[in-house]
């Protein structure tokens, strides 16, 4: 739009009426329009400087600097002085004006208007031409710039400082420069002026030092900090040149940083110029070649050639860098020692910050022991495939998409299969169909598998039909790429011992149902206190007991079935529910046959299986009449129960003629009856405990176990029950037993 205006005729008629010059810019600097006056001071004519930039035509570069900010800034500059270059004859000394112009709202251009000089103020002139040279480079200068009284009140803060503090010079301008400072220096600043005033000696004027600074946004930064001293008449006055050192402390950091890195780095490093002198090697360098630093500065590295590198490796080097580009690959070369050593290495050229070349680095690791171990895998895999034909375990390869490409020998004792009937086979079609299903739906595809596996359990179809289970070991070998290779790896028959974890799961379940057979809770009635335990040797014993009431009268059993297995516990609870069946038909009325009756039915019941089963049982079951105070009792072939009467300071046996239980029909059992009196103990036991030794072999013996029951008479029936077994235990030398321990006692009350 302005543009527009200065083209108007009209305007340039109006311009060459006024006696002043005057010249319109538009927004980019350059003259739109100018009139006579102006043309005539300069000795131009209009079109060669109409579109042109001042600063090509008559203004120097103060006048220049003014314009400009005129235009950016919008700043109006008046009485100006400075000097206007003409055509064809000397500068001329102006003053002048600018004025900027806006259009809608924004910077539109500016309007100069000058007069040539009267020779009375070129002194003025020169004043205010150093004036704004001076303004000039205190607004331009890349340092902070801040002046400062005697009171160290704020005088002078140029644009750097402000950019530096965040400050705007407005805002500190009459305030105390101890705000840009952190303690101590803030608390102290105003001392250290009066020290310097009242002594003259200089402790910081005249001498450069870093300092921290503190901006306005509380941040603390570093800075190298010159004060100059100046008088002006009767005042003084302090000038501080302040540089800001963040840059370079961030770049020293750095350097130091990538300097330490290179220092510890644990590979070899090494610097050459252009002509291929050793300029630097770090300490990793000389630990791997043996040579020291000043063993090598400023020669070739030929001196680690070996004779064992190729020429032609050697020409591809020298071609590489010689066209610039990075060298990489494994080489042999020679330690001081004359030791041969293998290192991946890695030259590559420096360039400076023009883009040219100026030294080489080469950086080499040592990978000797990897060679070694290459090697040494190579000349392994012969060694690997003769011992697995040795082993029992089954080794094996397979493909990425898991098909078989070695399998040993011993795959024949496992599936049943010859090693070359299964080469080319997938391995998920020798499973059985579950586990084929579970690889192939819930598990993923083994070409997508990175990872090496441990003790996979699989179940494979045998080549008879049978289920055969192994523990799998595989790992993968990937190419550098991360290509997957093959796999190898190893699958052991767990088949027997898979097959005794479920025996051992159904002797957990049996062990289970014994412990149910076995009352919970001891048994006290008026009179009567009763308490039992067993310990089983293993997982399921044939050890039982129990305690019951049946028509006002309490049966005690104590039994042990021959063997420690999943029958014997089996056995055991048909016996004790055939056992409580036939208590219950017997008649408590009729004293000295019912307790006989009863293991007389036992017998008749149990022979057949028993005896089929090559299984018998020993048995004492014996019934208490809590109102007369009188036991009876039959025997079938079981340890003798202990009595310990009140009055007595020895155990009796309580003996009954009978045989074990299965061995044949028709057998006569004897039956006895006693009467008790309040004080009375009684002892049933199974021989886990009489026939335990110990380390000397030493039976525990009926003996020992009598005086044990004599020793704690007195005692509760649990804790006569826990000393026995405490007292067993120290006398074996273990917490655990080789046969069933079963005890109850029987407190008369």
């Amino acid at each position: 739009m302005i543009a527009s205006m200065y083209e108007t005729s009209h305007l340039q008629v109006v311009l060459d009426t006024l006696e002043e010059g005057v010249c319109l810019f538009d927004s980019a600097g350059k003259v739109q329009a100018i009139n006579r006056a102006a043309l005539d001071l300069l000795g131009y004519r209009a079109a060669e400087l109409l579109g042109q930039n001042a600063t090509d035509a008559f203004a120097d570069n103060v006048l220049g600097h003014l314009l400009q900010r005129a235009l950016t800034g919008g700043e109006f500059f008046r009485d100006q002085c400075n000097q206007f270059q003409c055509k064809d004859r000397p500068a001329i000394t102006g003053s002048y004006s600018l004025t900027p112009l806006a259009g809608n709202g924004k910077p539109g251009g500016a309007v100069l208007r000058f007069r040539e000089a009267s020779p009375a103020p070129v002194c003025d002139l020169a004043l205010r031409n150093s004036e704004t040279k001076l303004g000039i480079i205190l607004d331009t200068i890349a340092d902070g710039v801040i002046a400062i009284d005697e009171n160290g009140i704020i005088q002078l803060f140029n644009p750097a400082a402000e950019t530096l503090f965040g400050y705007g010079r407005k805002e500190v301008s009459g305030l105390n420069v101890n705000i840009l400072m952190p303690d101590p220096d803030h608390d102290l600043h105003d001392s250290y002026i009066a020290s310097y005033l009242r002594t003259g000696v200089k402790q910081i004027i005249g001498i450069g030092r870093e300092v921290t600074g503190k901006r306005k946004d509380g941040s603390l930064f570093p800075m190298h900090l010159s004060i100059g001293e100046a008088l002006l008449g009767d005042e003084r006055f302090f000038v501080a040149i302040i540089h800001d050192l963040t840059s370079r402390k961030r770049a020293e950091e750095q350097l130091h940083t990538l300097s330490r890195a290179v220092e510890q780095s644990p590979s070899a490093v090494l610097i050459a110029n252009l002509h291929g002198m050793i300029e630097y090697v770090n300490p990793s360098f000389s630990h791997l070649t043996g040579y020291g630093s000043s063993e090598v500065i400023g020669r070739s590295p030929a001196l680690l050639r070996s004779s064992h590198t190729s020429q032609e490796q050697y020409q591809r080097l020298k071609e590489t860098l010689l066209n610039e580009g990075e060298w990489r690959e494994e080489i042999q070369d020679r330690k001081q020692s004359g030791e041969q050593y293998w290192a991946l290495e890695t030259i590559s050229p420096v360039r400076n910050s023009a883009g040219k070349v100026t030294h080489f680095l080469s950086i080499q690791q040592d990978i000797t022991e990897q060679k070694q171990d290459k090697e040494a895998l190579q000349a392994s895999e012969q060694r690997f495939r003769e011992v697995a034909e040795m082993t029992g375990e089954w080794l094996w390869e397979q493909d990425p998409e898991g098909c078989y490409i070695y399998c040993s020998g011993a795959v024949s004792q496992i599936l049943g299969y010859r090693p070359e009937e299964i080469l080319g086979t997938a391995y998920l079609n020798l499973l059985t169909e579950e586990d084929r299903k579970r690889w192939t739906t819930e598990l993923p595809a083994t070409h997508d598998v990175r990872e090496s596996f441990r003790r996979v359990v699989n179940r494979y179809r045998h080549k008879d039909g049978h289920e055969v289970f192994t523990e799998s070991t595989g790992k993968p070998f990937l190419a550098e790429d991360g290509r997957l290779i093959k796999w190898r790896g190893v699958d052991h028959d767990i088949t027997a011992r898979k097959k005794y974890e479920e025996e051992r799961h159904e002797l957990e379940i049996a062990k289970q149902i014994q412990s149910s057979l076995l009352p919970k809770t001891p048994l006290r009635i008026e009179g009567l206190q009763v308490v039992g335990i067993c310990q089983p040797a293993t997982h399921v014993g044939g050890d039982y007991y129990d305690y019951f009431n049946s028509k006002d009268v309490l049966n005690i059993v104590i039994a042990d079935v021959s063997g420690h297995s999943v029958g014997a516990a089996l056995l055991m609870a048909g016996v004790r529910n055939t056992l409580k069946a036939e208590a219950r038909r017997s008649n408590p009325m009729m004293p000295g046959q019912d307790a006989a009756e009863v293991l007389h039915s036992l017998n008749e019941l149990l022979f057949d299986d028993l005896n089929g089963s090559d299984l018998f049982i020993s048995m004492f079951y014996m019934r208490y009449n809590p109102r007369l105070r009188q036991l009876c009792y039959a025997n079938a072939g079981h340890n003798c129960p202990l009595w310990l009467p009140v009055n007595e300071d020895k155990c009796l046996e309580l003996d009954a003629e009978g045989m074990v239980i299965g061995i044949r029909k028709d057998v006569i059992f004897e039956e006895k009856c006693i009467s008790f009196q309040r004080g009375d103990k009684i002892l049933l036991y199974t021989d886990g405990i009489t026939e335990a030794q110990n380390r000397a072999g030493e039976f525990f013996g009926v003996a020992r176990l009598g005086d044990l029951l004599v020793k704690h008479r007195l005692e509760s029936p649990e804790t006569t029950l826990d000393n026995m077994l405490a007292a067993l235990r120290g006398f074996c030398g273990s917490q655990s037993f080789n046969d069933d321990v079963s005890l109850v006692v029987l407190n008369i009350d």
